[in-house]
């Protein structure tokens, strides 16, 4: 045979590089790669499944991790408290991992346009998108402080020392004291007290000391990164702080260029912001554990006290912690598995990402009472005086425990960028799922989106550098990512389960994944799943809701209590993203009738067809499906061509 011949590798059915042989004079024709996603997809996908791991993991291991969870097991019974924890994340926080990455992946879809599934409730995802639209307006302003630390550190490390190291600064008062005796947890007038499962939950505060004294990373905090000290109250913000105005318009932009090609460049930068924290924890560690005073801060730590199991407060702790950590119910779960190829084992990936996520809550306790171990030794107090969770911990007691080392700027700088990648790989995932939910509903291109919401957000964020900032952030902290989400998960649980029936969801799963129904352990994996998602885990998410709400304390910052008019208005943040799906439920039935009297009737009468699955749910099946048999036909015609040119 005289034609010119040349070798293309194309992709068989099992996955693997295949060679044919292809006649380009005879016939022009090029045999593309076959994969299990069309290359067409506009909404594109990851490109390997380690970027999407890495994502999660991303976003589950945020800030809670490091600042609250060490101080949760301390004070709940140390080694003990990861009973409770342990049996939070075996019926609650992976159950709806689970659910939450099966049910992006199957549909392919961001959280609004998925609710095909049943589009009488499409207001769960209207839900899920003011709530991560709150979280991620508030969080980039922590990000922010962390910027401004950053930069404070390098811009000292001529001097050797920090700045928050001494007093006598222009921001000191007289109060500032360097003095052992009157350093106290208790007195970080940065800790917030929250309400139950905000990401400062947990804090206490007090302006001064029993005796009048401050220490010099407090008032640094306070009086010169924040100046709150300049406002009284919410109704009084006052004026603007510049630098940390600077600091959140760098966070944004930050934000801005990583996502800048969607999913493609977010994939890339996973790699840095999942694993640097790792490196950053174990040269923390390493260095924490050669200190004096550290083997008792971590016998501190993981001292188990058995008794503590019998309080009630201890299993709702280990409860909202599992809920809040693993962030389900925002919707990122649900965007970040919907880049994922169809047939990817959502179960393997659930289990990894909820374990590690935990595992590295646990080993960042070692690594914080290692350092508080060595504090209490250097400021000759014991270990329950310097222990404190939340911004407390990060921006005031563990920059003191900092400012006592030699070389304290490196110490800090390594700190402060750990706690900058944890950060920004949350929000990452949190404007991923905002620009990606808006696009997927309202067919808008991805890039005017990204830098719509990334300017009206810096812009709302403003507000939130003024003196009286902090006010402002405590609020949204407590009122949009807590009560909302345990009310949009556990409807968002009860409507898959119940009304499209969790079986039918269960076999979506098996036929998605490739399980043969033949399996001897298919059977009994499908009946537990089965039972936890219609009655374990809503259960479960009732009891938080519950425990949330009789633990609820009006909102506080320090000695400051809020007003009234501003509880209401927390209050009233909280109510319009739940608002959201009673809201659509009867827009939906008025749009149907006409009127929504008359629509009862035919409700009652004829409601299956109000919650049926539309057709477009299931789609991305059928694409999957119809790939695999395109590709099948082009590997028989190839294999045709090759048999031909032989006997040629």
């Amino acid at each position: 045979m005289g034609a010119m011949v040349k070798q293309e590798d194309v992709i068989d059915e099992a996955g693997e590089n295949t060679t044919f042989l292809t006649d380009d004079l005879d016939r022009s024709i090029r045999i593309s790669r076959i994969n299990d996603e069309t290359q067409t997809n506009k909404r594109g996908s990851w490109d390997n499944k380690i970027e999407f791991l890495f994502s999660c993991l991303s976003f589950a291991v945020g800030l809670g991790n490091v600042w609250r969870f060490p101080y949760l097991c301390y004070r709940n019974g140390g080694g003990a408290f990861l009973i409770p924890y342990t049996l939070n994340l075996i019926f609650t926080g992976l159950p709806l991992f689970y659910f939450e990455l099966s049910l992006g992946q199957y549909a392919k879809s961001s959280p609004i346009a998925l609710w095909s599934i049943c589009p009488l409730f499409k207001g769960v995802g209207y839900s899920m998108l003011l709530i991560v639209t709150g979280i991620g307006l508030y969080y980039n302003v922590i990000v922010s402080w962390i910027l401004y630390y950053l930069g404070a550190t390098i811009y000292s490390i001529g001097t050797g020392t920090v700045p928050w190291g001494s007093c006598g600064n222009s921001w000191n008062t007289e109060n500032c004291s360097q003095s052992l005796e009157h350093f106290s947890a208790e007195n970080v007038t940065s800790s917030l007290e929250a309400g139950e499962g905000g990401l400062f939950e947990g804090q206490s505060s007090n302006a001064t000391s029993q005796a009048g004294r401050t220490s010099p990373p407090e008032e640094y905090f306070e009086r010169q990164v924040l100046q709150l000290h300049l406002s009284p109250g919410i109704d009084q913000l006052y004026g603007m702080r510049w630098e940390l105005c600077g600091c959140l318009l760098a966070a944004w932009l930050i934000v801005y260029c990583t996502l800048l090609k969607g999913v493609k460049s977010l994939g890339k930068a996973v790699y840095f912001t999942a694993l640097f924290p790792y490196f950053i924890l174990l040269l923390l560690l390493v260095k924490g554990l050669t200190l004096p005073g550290a083997m008792d801060g971590i016998y501190f730590y993981i001292r188990p006290d058995f008794d503590k199991l019998w309080e009630i407060q201890v299993w709702a702790d280990a409860a909202m912690q599992i809920f809040f950590s693993l962030g389900p119910c925002w919707g990122s779960l649900i965007t970040l598995s919907s880049y994922n190829k169809f047939n990817n084992n959502t179960f393997r990936d659930a289990v990894f990402v909820a374990t590690a996520n935990c595992l590295t809550s646990f080993f960042a306790g070692f690594v914080v009472f290692s350092f508080l171990g060595f504090m209490s030794q250097s400021l000759k107090t014991d270990i329950q005086s310097v222990t404190v969770s939340g911004p407390g911990l990060a921006f005031v007691v563990y920059p003191e425990a900092i400012s006592l080392l030699p070389i304290s700027p490196l110490w800090s700088m390594l700190f402060f960028l750990m706690l900058l990648t944890l950060g920004l790989g949350t929000q990452f995932s949190i404007m991923e799922t905002i620009t990606r939910t808006v696009c997927d509903t309202w067919d808008v291109k991805h890039r005017t989106v990204l830098s719509a919401s990334c300017l009206l957000m810096f812009l709302g964020g403003l507000v939130m550098t003024t003196n009286g900032g902090m006010y402002i952030l405590t609020m949204l902290d407590n009122h949009t990512g807590t009560f909302p989400a345990l009310v949009t998960g556990m409807v968002e649980v009860l409507v898959v389960s119940w009304i499209y029936t969790s079986q039918r969801f269960i076999e979506d799963i098996r036929r998605m994944v490739g399980w043969s129904k033949d399996s001897w352990w298919y059977k009994p994996f499908s009946l537990y799943w089965n039972g936890m998602w219609r009655i374990v885990t809503p259960s479960l998410l009732a009891i938080i809701l519950v425990a949330s709400a009789i633990g609820y304390k009006p909102l506080k910052l320090g000695d400051y209590e809020y007003p009234m008019w501003a509880n209401c208005v927390a209050w009233a943040i909280s109510g319009l993203s739940m608002a959201c799906i009673p809201l659509l439920v009867i827009i939906s039935l008025w749009s149907e009738g006409g009127n929504l009297v008359p629509r009862m009737s035919v409700v009652v009468s004829d409601w299956r067809k109000l919650i049926a699955p539309l057709p477009s749910w299931g789609k991305a099946e059928r694409e999957f499906v119809q790939q695999r048999q395109t590709g099948a036909e082009h590997l028989h015609f190839n294999h045709y061509l090759f048999a031909g040119f032989y006997r040629t």
